[in-house]
């Protein structure tokens, strides 16, 4: 007695293929990404147009997703994947003033989670 014939067999191989490329557990492993939020003390911020120009210096790196700046205080929501808390604090601290674009005048202080 057959169990299988040819066909059945290849449309069980089929049918297998396409239901294991959608399981639940392959779906449960390829999470989005989520995005981090850091806020960062910095110094010497000066007017609003260094504010400015630090802005467009972080948004133009690839990762980056919303950046407030209030006084001292920058908060950055950024893909972790793509960029680093230490990437982008090497961006905070070689961006220039307007005064000095040469002028690496911006430290971190401090960074919050």
């Amino acid at each position: 007695m057959k169990l299988f014939n040819p066909t059945s067999l290849t449309c069980f191989i089929l049918l297998a293929s396409i239901f294991a490329n959608t399981s639940p557990l392959l779906s449960q492993t390829q999470k989005p990404v989520k995005s981090q939020t850091v806020t960062y003390t910095v110094t010497d911020m000066g007017c609003s147009t260094d504010q400015k120009i630090l802005e467009t210096a972080l948004y133009r790196k690839k990762g980056i997703k919303k950046v407030a700046i209030q006084a001292d205080k920058i908060t950055i929501t950024f893909n972790p994947q793509k960029i680093s808390n230490e990437e982008i604090i090497k961006v905070i601290e070689n961006t220039g003033t307007c005064e000095d674009p040469n002028d690496k005048i911006h430290k971190v202080k401090s960074s919050t989670l």
